[in-house]
């Protein structure tokens, strides 16, 4: 198996950076952003919720549509899977408030 693939066959899509809440009028739902161009190529930073009034601004109902398919926090990730950025481990980490020697 290729190293790339084990990494995705390893995750699952609760671990992708491109699996958000998308919060409607009365409810929200998990579901899959990566097929919406600005947040599939990381044009827009990926927020944990997105509002379905801006996915329909952006892809239209279909684009609505196929995000909400792709929220399945369980299944496999696929060939778009990207980790979640850790908070911390960006900046070296550290405990905070602690002056580094």
């Amino acid at each position: 198996m290729l190293p790339e693939m084990r990494e995705k066959a390893v995750h699952t899509c609760r671990d992708c950076r491109f699996f958000v809440e998308i919060q409607g009028r009365w409810e929200s739902r998990s579901g899959c952003v990566a097929g919406i161009p600005r947040y599939g190529t990381l044009e827009r930073r990926v927020p944990p919720m997105i509002h379905a009034l801006e996915i329909l601004q952006m892809a239209g109902r279909d684009g609505l549509q196929a995000a909400l398919e792709g929220g399945h926090p369980d299944n496999p990730a696929c060939g778009l899977f990207r980790p979640r950025s850790s908070s911390g481990q960006a900046r070296g980490g550290g405990v905070p408030g602690e002056k580094n020697r």
